[in-house]
């Protein structure tokens, strides 16, 4: 109600109104292929307002209006930490005598779009992967973590982006190459069993070559047995805990965020060095 009035006084109430249809007509359109329910109605009425809440902040900021709560809009989703934190980095190197880059992290955006639209969207398989569930994830690590980002998908992937109002399968925005400085790395379609997870194999061996932080949240268990690359897979074994970064989307509100865990990077890199036996 608050960011409501505040952007009925600076934009005027006819552009909140009209801003108001367009998310209302863009939850109309995710939403379509779900069957008349009454949980369809409960979640368009969350991802309007999920909407509508993104675009009225969005066109505040662009004026240098100020949030109801007083303080400034950030570039990302909020401004809780904004800039690279120093004291995440780790001043010991892995077990080949590379020091870690902390700063950068590939991410698997198969696994994250998948995600929101299971969690947020409440998709059903097949079809789960939305776009802007990596547009908020891409936001968060750029804006809030301050991190470089290094997406992998699969080659020649289209999706839904249901920010958009779009109901078919779209190319990856341009926005989202754009919060990764257009490094996105497109993996082969290969068919066969065999390599049934290439994405998965391309996420682990770019975090190798980097010896950066990673993002997935599978746990990888079938690679830390049969990756066929005895340097990665011993990379894989020593650094896992230290370098793969879980996340969440919040279910009502959208939002992304990660789990950091409550062990500092600092103990986890020891603890790693002692595995390694370094």
């Amino acid at each position: 109600a608050a960011l409501m009035q505040e952007a009925k006084e600076k934009l005027g109430s006819e552009t909140v109104s009209a801003i108001a249809n367009e998310a209302r007509e863009n939850a109309s359109k995710a939403l379509a292929s779900m069957p008349a329910s009454q949980e369809k109605t409960a979640k368009l009425n969350k991802v309007r307002t999920m909407n509508l809440t993104h675009r009225l902040k969005a066109e505040l900021a662009k004026i240098g209006a100020a949030p109801p709560s007083g303080k400034t809009f950030a570039k990302g989703p909020d401004a809780k930490r904004g800039r690279y934190d120093a004291s995440d980095d780790v001043l010991a190197p892995d077990r080949e005598g590379r020091r870690f880059d902390m700063r950068q992290i590939v991410v698997n955006f198969a696994n994250v779009g998948a995600s929101f639209g299971k969690n947020v969207l409440r998709r059903e398989p097949p079809g789960l992967f939305d776009w802007d569930g990596v547009r908020r994830c891409c936001r968060f690590l750029k804006h809030e973590k301050g991190w470089k980002i290094t997406g992998v998908i699969n080659e020649n992937f289209r999706a839904t982006d249901q920010s958009s109002g779009k109901n078919f399968a779209i190319p990856m925005p341009q926005d989202i190459k754009k919060l990764c400085d257009d490094d996105i790395l497109e993996t082969p379609r290969i068919t066969g069993q065999n390599h049934s997870s290439a994405d998965d194999e391309m996420t682990i061996k770019l975090a190798w070559r980097r010896n950066c932080r990673f993002m997935d949240n599978d746990n990888y268990r079938d690679w830390l047995r049969e990756m066929r690359d005895n340097r990665v897979r011993s990379w894989l074994e020593n650094t896992q805990e230290m370098l793969q970064m879980r996340y969440f989307f919040d279910s009502d509100f959208g939002t992304f965020d990660t789990l950091d865990g409550n062990v500092p990077v600092g103990l986890l890199a020891e603890a790693t060095k002692h595995k390694a036996g370094m």
